[in-house]
């Protein structure tokens, strides 16, 4: 079994059912542009968990938020570890990024690495939407200087739906579709979501999490 395979064994094992690589070189800051492959790896939500969330963030959601970013940085670092004792370079970017002086931005979007991979696109909430799972997903980031296959992106699917913009509580998000290179001010204001968090869910998580957006999408297939 070849490097590549390893890997994604691994990745399975540990319960990433999305998987994919890709070249994120335009994408990099200076002090990472050494590694300018990506893995990118995802798990799923149950389904009963985002139905629970039509209306807002439950307690139920927001534990499963915090174990599954905690999984997937587990399982990041694991395959960090293969890389690197295989003579590579790797350094995996957290499931869940926070950056003092940087509070909507971490230090490589997730979504850029799917996205390039082919594993599904950006939608009007902004949020990374699997092809065969919609925006349900949480993701992780492995960077390597391990030659990886290079994939073509997909298409946005979300044609003249707006259900995540008609039922989000803040008006964060606009209703456009993301054309490249995907700035974030033109689709969604993070400052809006971040506030109505702040505001209205302080009980959960202490206004980390909504997650209506992603439950209202019809790719969510719930």
């Amino acid at each position: 079994m070849d490097l590549l395979e390893k890997i994604k064994q691994k990745a399975a094992d540990n319960g990433m059912v999305l998987f994919g690589t890709s070249c994120v070189d335009d994408a990099l800051p200076d002090d990472l542009s050494d590694m300018p492959y990506a893995l990118t790896m995802g798990m799923r939500y149950p389904k009963a968990i985002i139905r629970g969330i039509k209306d807002g963030p439950t307690p139920e959601y927001f534990h499963q938020y915090r174990t599954m970013n905690a999984n997937l940085d587990r399982t990041a670092i694991l395959i960090q570890t293969l890389l690197i004792e295989s003579d590579f370079e790797a350094v995996y970017i957290p499931a869940s990024q926070s950056r003092p002086g940087e509070a909507f931005h971490g230090r490589l979007s997730h979504k850029i690495g799917a996205v390039k991979a082919g594993l599904g696109f950006i939608g009007k909430n902004n949020l990374f939407v699997s092809i065969r799972l919609g925006p349900a997903v949480r993701l992780v980031t492995v960077l390597t200087d391990m030659k990886l296959p290079i994939s073509s992106p997909v298409e946005n699917a979300c044609g003249s739906c707006r259900a995540c913009a008609d039922a989000c509580p803040s008006g964060a998000i606009f209703g456009k579709t993301p054309m490249p290179p995907y700035k974030t001010a033109d689709i969604f204001s993070p400052e809006k979501c971040a506030y109505h968090l702040k505001t209205a869910y302080q009980h959960i998580g202490r206004g980390s999490v909504c997650g209506i957006c992603i439950a209202n999408c019809p790719y969510s297939g719930i």
